[in-house]
């Protein structure tokens, strides 16, 4: 679909680039213009790209029409299904991993089954997700994520940096 020039306003933002598609898609179904501003820019630097935000722009004057479209969209799963839902009886695999039990549920984070003698099933959680918890995981990720994003710099512009330090000590002590 052509877009023509018009004065582009950020609709959302996306966490990847699957979101980014559903959401152009939903939006070209339904006859509006848009572009996801970062795109190409994630996908040259790879690993590094993950840190750029997916923008959603459409023109000005289909904005509104374009967020009661976002609006009408279910955002949570049905019920019955996804993440701590309980489980189909009659399914075969419906069985608690650790006890052997009949599963009851599944974890909250991972979809795991769990049966009523299991220690996190009180709290929607099996017991590896529980431990995640309570160890402060998450936190550690999110530094590992910054650490490998400075250390992959530092990889794509050191060098430059070093050879432009090296030429100005060069034509300062001339």
């Amino acid at each position: 679909m052509g877009i023509p020039d018009h004065d582009f306003q950020l609709l959302t933002s996306c966490g990847d680039e699957s979101e980014a598609a559903l959401v152009r898609g939903l939006l070209e179904a339904n006859g509006i213009p848009c572009l996801v501003q970062g795109e190409q820019h994630r996908s040259m630097l790879g690993v590094a790209g993950a840190f750029i935000e997916l923008r959603v722009l459409v023109p000005s004057g289909e904005l509104e029409r374009a967020r009661e479209l976002l609006r009408s969209v279910p955002q949570e799963e049905p019920s019955g299904s996804g993440p701590g839902a309980t489980p189909d009886p009659d399914s075969e695999d419906a069985h608690c991993a650790v006890h052997g039990q009949r599963a009851t549920r599944t974890c909250e984070r991972c979809g795991t089954f769990l049966c009523a003698s299991c220690d996190g099933a009180s709290t929607g959680l099996c017991e590896d997700c529980a431990d995640r918890k309570g160890s402060g995981a998450r936190v550690q990720r999110g530094r590992k994520r910054k650490v490998v994003a400075w250390v992959i710099l530092l990889f794509m512009f050191g060098p430059l940096f070093v050879i432009m330090l090296a030429g100005a000590l060069n034509a300062l002590l001339r």
